[in-house]
């Protein structure tokens, strides 16, 4: 019978060495994403400097540039982050139904919710800075496509009016998410959770006059 041979002491230490090291690189990553965050969202970009992240951090000014090249690798590396949030939800509210109806009621859920969580983020997107603007573009891309989407499923099933084109629908649809989120983000007490969600489902399902122009009946 083989008998393997028990590993080197020495090489045993130097895995254990290299796993602390990375745990302790990451570690230090999260602490400069965090600080980036909360002061991108108190400040702004512009008025922050990779001097004060790192120092918010605890940590000195050049550990910064061990982990990103400058202030807007760190910022685009936190969007991302967020969008895969946002983007995992949707994904998982799209496959929980085949019904548009309810698909729109589960959109605007995942949005709200992601507005309730991510409060310091969406200040920074609508903060009307260049270097955030392109991100929130990108956002607004991925909620207009998914919106199109599900419009196009009510027009092929003739619950909403053919003449409604479902990309220009969609457009004027995130303009609207955007400006409530980032209105509801700043002061979560200017109305609950739960109307926030039924308000914006009413209103892309069936518009402002559901008695007139109730977009659920066939046309």
């Amino acid at each position: 019978m083989t008998v393997n041979p028990s590993p080197n002491p020495l090489t045993r230490r130097s895995a254990a060495r290299s796993t602390a090291a990375e745990r302790a690189r990451a570690a230090t990553r999260d602490r400069l994403l965090r600080s980036g965050r909360t002061l991108f969202a108190e400040q702004g970009l512009h008025q922050i400097t990779t001097h004060d992240i790192a120092a918010h951090a605890g940590v000195a000014a050049g550990t910064f540039y061990n982990h990103f090249g400058d202030k807007a690798a760190l910022f685009r590396e936190i969007t991302d982050q967020a969008l895969a949030d946002l983007t995992g939800r949707l994904d998982a509210m799209a496959l929980s139904t085949l019904d548009p109806q309810e698909s729109v009621r589960l959109q605007a859920t995942a949005l709200v919710g992601f507005a309730a969580d991510n409060r310091d983020l969406i200040r920074i997107l609508f903060s009307r800075e260049a270097d955030a603007a392109i991100v929130e573009t990108d956002i607004l891309q991925l909620m207009a496509n998914r919106a199109s989407v599900v419009r196009q499923q009510l027009v092929d099933e003739q619950r909403m009016p053919s003449e409604i084109d479902p990309d220009v629908f969609a457009q004027a649809l995130v303009g609207m998410w955007s400006r409530v989120l980032a209105w509801w983000a700043e002061d979560t007490s200017r109305a609950p959770q739960a109307v926030v969600i039924e308000t914006l489902t009413r209103i892309q399902l069936r518009g402002t006059h559901p008695g007139t122009f109730d977009f659920s009946e066939k046309s």
